[in-house]
């Protein structure tokens, strides 16, 4: 129950984001990670010049029961990109990074529900494959922190003792390979 409220919220923050940035944005590109393609984490990315050399995105993913796994997943990730040459969309760059997490996993006897933020920067660079479509390979480290609760599958899920509300913080690496389609 509470995994569909958060998908709702996200949801409802992501097109409101996207259409307030699209009033302003001189070109608007679609996307997806290659490599969350490759885990059967289904996402899709929106990527708006909003200056000169700068750009905003926003990507949602999620997954549910991927390789017949019990592994419920979703999230989104917030961007902003200041390009190195001089054109939007092409070459160099370095980011900015945000990432909100909703999970659910059961691992052998084990079963963790929590959420995740992270934040991060990046480098990366973009191919101009051709007038519309780019390869993106952006690579950085981000700062997770997460807050879940764990269960024991064989005590009727009832809470640890002591993890009842684990928390922690983390430094994540973070690697995508992104297939760009330029809209305009």
């Amino acid at each position: 129950m509470v995994f569909h409220k958060v998908v709702k919220r996200i949801l409802f923050i992501a097109l409101t984001t996207i259409f307030c940035l699209q009033a302003n944005a001189q070109m608007v590109a679609v996307k997806t990670d290659l490599l969350k393609d490759a885990a059967m984490m289904p996402n899709a990315g929106i990527e708006l010049v909003v200056g000169e050399r700068h750009t905003m995105g926003l990507q949602l993913f999620g997954a549910i029961n991927p390789w017949g796994k019990d592994v419920g997943v979703i999230g989104v990730t917030p961007s902003f990109r200041y390009w190195l040459s001089g054109r939007t969309m092409s070459r160099l760059f370095v980011g900015v990074n945000g990432q909100a997490i909703n999970y659910d996993v059961k691992w052998g006897k084990d079963v963790y529900q929590g959420n995740a933020v992270a934040l991060g920067v990046s480098l990366g660079y973009a191919f101009n494959l051709s007038e519309r479509f780019n390869l993106e390979i952006e690579g950085g480290t981000q700062v997770m922190s997460y807050s879940q609760k764990e269960y024991r599958k064989g005590d009727n899920y009832d809470l640890y003792g002591e993890k009842a509300s684990a928390h922690g913080t983390i430094l994540f690496p973070r690697l995508e390979f992104s297939l760009v389609y330029v809209i305009r």
